[in-house]
């Protein structure tokens, strides 16, 4: 099994509703291919000569892909956005309103998914799957989590160190500074997300909501044991996700579903063209925001997920 063998195998549409009439608010449909969406967003707003804070969207949507997401940008003149010629970008004007687009606003994500190199068209069932992080949440390198981790610690050198700064008078939190705080806070995200997999993997029974890990994180009988265990191995506390240096990257926590189940699920089989001899399946569905649609695929190819 083979997925995102090419950027077309993996297409994601954002679904929204957005409230338009006047306001300062532009809102865009940001089309994308082989890129993410923050480096996307920097690139859009050096272009325009702006502060990439004007420009709100509602989630991270992956690299290797087609997507295509909503994005708002404050006071910009449209013309202006439509005039950028961009690789791998394109900008849709729909109208405006006078609110930002944030995290939150998405109703679901529509995927159309291409599995490839199959020996056979096995019968797929759509059922609740485990709602873990994927590995994009933790980088091509797999050390997100990493950074976030030493960022909860503390340990801002190391974090320096895995970013590759350039650090002067050892003032590593300045240095961290030089960072668009939204990657700075993805970072720490991401090391929630590590602990929150890391506790559903330990999870013997169906619940429906798991904590994600911050200081303000209430935690019955059960999960103060898994979570108990998780922080005395990774060598923290809850307190911990109060970070007096950096304020703007503490974390409250939230919650989870624990299980999730795809929408509007519908499959078909073909030839494979790209591998002579095997088959391809071909699937479309729909997801809550946050689910990450590699999860459930490997769910409906594999067991045990």
């Amino acid at each position: 099994m083979i997925i995102k063998h090419i950027p077309e195998d993996f297409y994601v549409k954002e679904e929204m509703e957005l409230k338009l009439g006047r306001g300062d608010y532009s809102y865009f449909i940001l089309e994308k291919k082989n890129i993410g969406t923050l480096e996307a967003v920097n690139l859009i707003a050096g272009k325009l000569g702006i502060n990439q804070k004007r420009v709100g969207f509602s989630g991270y949507k992956d690299k290797k892909a087609v997507t295509e997401q909503y994005i708002s940008i404050f006071k910009i003149n449209k013309d202006n956005v439509g005039r950028l010629n961009l690789y791998g970008i394109n900008l849709t004007y729909i109208g405006s309103g006078n609110e930002r687009i944030n995290a939150g606003d998405l109703k679901h994500n529509y995927f159309r998914i291409v599995v490839r190199y199959l020996d056979e068209k096995n019968k797929l069932e759509n059922k609740e799957f485990k709602n873990y992080f994927d590995e994009q949440r933790f980088g091509i390198n797999k050390n997100n989590h990493l950074i976030g981790r030493a960022i909860i610690k503390r340990e801002f050198d190391k974090a320096c160190n895995l970013l590759k700064l350039n650090v002067e008078n050892n003032n590593y939190v300045g240095a961290l500074r030089t960072i668009d705080k939204r990657k700075l806070r993805f970072y720490v995200s991401a090391y929630q997300s590590h602990l929150f997999n890391e506790v559903l993997n330990k999870l013997n029974k169906k619940i429906g909501k798991l904590p994600i890990l911050g200081y303000l994180t209430e935690l019955d009988n059960t999960f103060k044991r898994l979570y108990g265990k998780v922080m005395k191995e990774e060598g923290i506390g809850q307190e911990d996700f109060i970070i007096k240096q950096m304020p703007e990257l503490s974390s409250e926590g939230a919650m989870r579903n624990a299980y999730e189940m795809a929408m509007d699920f519908k499959y078909s089989y073909e030839d494979d063209e790209i591998f002579k001899g095997k088959y391809k399946a071909i699937l479309e569905f729909k997801l809550n925001p946050g689910t990450y649609a590699t999860c459930f695929v490997k769910s409906l190819f594999s067991k045990g997920l």
